[in-house]
């Protein structure tokens, strides 16, 4: 029961919106005052303070102007001034969201429309420009509820009673609104309201969010599960009596005053188990139907045990274990140790009556309210600062933190749908809870690794992460003892794993821990440290794809991007310096394409080409990858002449040519396999080759390094490789011939032969390095 005094405040609000929207009715043709009534109940219902059900009384009035917000203020409070004002900021975007849609809409009917000319390709050009609008407002309405929960969590709160209120009324049978503005929002709502709703406690709003959003999206297998569901129900009611009868007594002889009840899994939550169970059938309904096994699935029904006291939860769950043995490794402590969210409960699966296994829930009154209505129970408002609970600490603290991680991946400069996929991954996705050996505990991604735990705990302690120990409890004849055993930064952390970072004053992030993190907010960290810490490597190899580019382009390279380039790339591409875009193209955040076509326009856009070619006449295709070669060709000197891609010749090596069509004669190894390759008459088009009057000033010479793998190796290589001044025209590694070995293949352009056996002397003084050899199309041999 509301105290009094909030019991006239709502009066007063409620009067103020009876007068403010007097008969009015929306676009849908309900009374206003109805809708905002269904608001404020189901606000009421999540057990919200009086503000909240006030905002949600006389937010509509507001947002239609039938309202000033001072007047609200004056007669009501400002704090539920505030929260409407929030409310306000979302409902922009939301219109915002409508506009687009409305525009997608309207482009679709205008391309269908007879007479509208290049319809379809209207159509098709309008439609990535409307998807990255709706991305935009989406992201910036994510961002805006977590600031918002940070303020006050009742804004978010008040978005979920109206999201929930709007799907209510379109998944009534007569709704007759637009098909393609319902699918969206039942979307949306799948993907960040469902999952918002459960972050923040709020089970009972996630799971009839999640059920509606499955009736709309997928009726087919909606109305299937909940044949299931409810079938399952009617023969397991008996033996749900049985259970609930059982616990009622026993609960009462031990002395523990307890409510016992069972309860039915929402069809949703039940659809994705057996989804799980049945593997992977691609969506089928169908095949989901042939391969989905209901035995399988052992909490569809689960009990729960309320009682008074937390001791008395510990009482109930030692008496349970004494009437039915429990299932190993399915007993969970959330009491001892609480969700980040604040859910506290004891959690046990056991076999009971006839061994059928079920979970059984055990938790105070307390606790379960804050379990069905999380961040909306009303005593969080007033039970905060030196006096708070510590359910309420806990919930306090983690919702700052969740404002300072958007904060955080807003700075690092994600795109709009790389924000929102963060969010979706990170956030909304299914959590494992990791626990420091101080028994903190840290919730987490699945599939997240000891790089995503060691960066949750700290940035230094992820920059120096050099692995983790995960201690385990072990039962033995002298009693419980721990055990730690060592797993590689890729491991797959589990849920309930004591993880003990180990740290390492030398180690430090690298390209190969992008691959090991799962988390969007340790991927950011790991990004920052090498566009800090190896600026110098990436300029490097943004100049050596820069260059590749460019000579894919038929231009002459980096060295003809002069000063007036540089000034106009920098202006483009809005850097500082030139230094700026290489390294920003050697660490993947910008495509050397990009660069080059930039390049490429200007050139031709500053000399236009001042001749034409003769008519009819074809000139021959230039090599992308070398320059002509004067050889000599059959005694004779200054024949056209190339050098061929495929093996790469160089003086001293044997050598054939091949006369070509339009392209001259092209000079192959005379080990080449496309010349053994050769058939009939095609070997008649071989001819004598030397390198008498060689005048080539660069050749391109692919080398191997075979090595063992470990983290830095890259690097080293590429340190080596720049310290000679040396482009690389092509860089990529594979798996060698066992796990342990990389097979490195690097393309060198050197204008110096002697060079090369020196580079490959200091290659191979590299640490893990096996061999350094150049690429003669031979295959790499194990090493013993």
């Amino acid at each position: 029961m509301a105290p009094p005094d909030d019991i006239t405040k709502i009066e007063q609000a409620l009067t103020l919106a009876v007068h403010s929207y007097q008969d009015l009715v929306d676009e849908r043709g309900i009374l206003l005052i109805e809708h905002a009534l269904e608001v404020a109940l189901i606000l009421a219902q999540m057990h919200i303070d009086a503000i909240g059900v006030m905002a949600g009384l006389l937010f509509e009035a507001v947002d239609a102007d039938l309202l000033p917000l001072e007047q609200v203020e004056e007669i009501v409070g400002s704090a539920t001034a505030h929260v409407i004002y929030s409310m306000e900021r979302f409902n922009i975007l939301e219109r915002r969201k409508q506009s687009a849609l409305s525009a997608q809409k309207s482009s679709e009917e205008d391309a269908s429309s007879p007479g509208v000319a290049s319809s379809t390709e209207n159509k098709e050009s309008k439609k990535p420009r409307v998807r990255e609008a709706m991305r935009r407002q989406q992201a910036e309405t994510v961002r805006k509820m977590f600031v918002a929960m940070a303020e006050d969590p009742r804004v978010v709160a008040l978005k979920l009673a109206y999201r929930l209120h709007t799907m209510r009324y379109m998944c009534k049978p007569d709704y007759q609104g637009d098909q393609q503005e319902l699918l969206n929002l039942a979307q949306e709502t799948r993907e960040i309201y469902a999952p918002l709703a459960g972050r923040l406690g709020m089970s009972r709003i996630e799971s009839e969010l999640e059920d509606l959003a499955f009736k709309i999206l997928e009726p087919e297998k909606y109305e299937w599960v909940r044949g299931i569901v409810e079938a399952e129900s009617k023969q397991w009611r008996s033996y749900v009596d049985r259970i609930c009868d059982v616990l009622r007594k026993e609960m009462k002889a031990i002395g523990v005053k307890a409510e016992v009840s069972g309860r039915v899994k929402h069809l949703w939550s039940f659809y994705k188990k057996l989804e799980r169970n049945a593997g992977d059938v691609g969506g089928d309904l169908e095949a989901l139907k042939a391969a989905a096994d209901v035995s399988q699935i052992h909490d569809l029904i689960a009990f729960r045990i309320l009682v008074d006291s937390t001791t008395d939860c510990y009482v109930a769950l030692g008496h349970v274990h004494s009437l039915w043995k429990p299932k190993e490794g399915r007993i969970k402590d959330f009491i001892a140790n609480p969700k980040p969210n604040g859910y506290r409960a004891l959690h046990t699966t056991v076999f009971c009556l006839d061994d059928q296994l079920v979970e059984i829930q055990i938790r105070t009154h307390e606790m379960h309210e804050m379990a069905e209505y999380g961040v909306a129970m009303h005593w969080h408002y007033k039970d905060v600062g030196d006096t708070a609970s510590s359910s309420a600490k806990e919930l306090l603290t983690w919702i700052h933190q969740l404002a300072e991680w958007q904060q955080e991946l807003r700075a690092s400069g994600n795109t709009d749908s790389e924000f929102v996929q963060a969010v979706k991954d990170d956030f909304f996705e299914e959590q494992i809870f990791v626990f420091t050996p101080k028994g903190e505990v840290k919730d987490l991604p699945v599939g997240s690794t000891p790089l995503d735990f060691a960066y949750r705990i700290h940035t230094k302690i992820g920059d120096k992460c050099a692995g983790a120990r995960i201690i385990t409890h072990v039962e033995g004849a002298d009693g419980d003892r721990l055990v730690s055993r060592m797993v590689p930064l890729n491991y797959e952390l589990q849920s309930g794993e004591i993880v003990d970072i180990v740290t390492n004053r030398s180690a430090h992030p690298t390209r190969d821990w992008l691959n090991f993190a799962r988390t969007a907010a340790a991927r950011n960290k790991i990004r920052r440290y090498l566009k800090t810490h190896e600026r110098d490597i990436n300029i490097q190899i943004g100049r050596e794809r820069i260059e590749h580019t460019l000579k894919t382009m038929n231009l002459r390279g980096v060295d003809l991007i002069n000063e007036e380039i540089e000034n106009m790339l920098c202006s483009e591409l809005k850097m500082q310096s030139f230094d700026d875009i290489l390294a920003a193209v050697g660490a993947d955040d910008l495509r050397a394409h990009t660069v080059c076509a930039k390049v490429q326009e200007h050139l031709q856009a500053r000399e236009p080409k001042e001749s034409k070619e003769p008519e009819g006449k074809v000139t021959p295709p230039s090599s992308t990858r070398q320059a002509p070669a004067n050889l000599q060709v059959a005694g004779v000197e200054g024949l056209l002449t190339r050098l061929a891609n495929c093996c790469y010749p160089l003086p001293g090596d044997e050598i054939v040519g091949f006369i070509s069509r339009g392209k001259g004669v092209i000079v192959h190894r005379a080990d080449c396999q496309n010349i053994a390759r050769l058939k009939g008459g095609e070997k008649d088009r071989l001819i004598a080759v030397n390198w008498t009057g060689m005048s080539q000033t660069r050749y391109h010479a692919p080398i191997i390094i075979l090595a063992r793998d470990r983290p830095d190796l890259i690097r080293d290589i590429a340190t080596v490789i720049s310290e000679y001044g040396i482009n690389l025209n092509a860089f990529h590694t594979r798996q060698g011939l066992s796990r342990e070995q990389i097979i490195v293949s690097a393309t060198l352009e050197i204008n110096n032969l002697e060079i090369l056996p020196r580079i490959f002397q200091r290659l191979e003084k590299i640490k893990d390095v096996l061999s350094v050899e150049r690429d003669t199309g031979k295959k790499i041999k194990k090493e013993e």
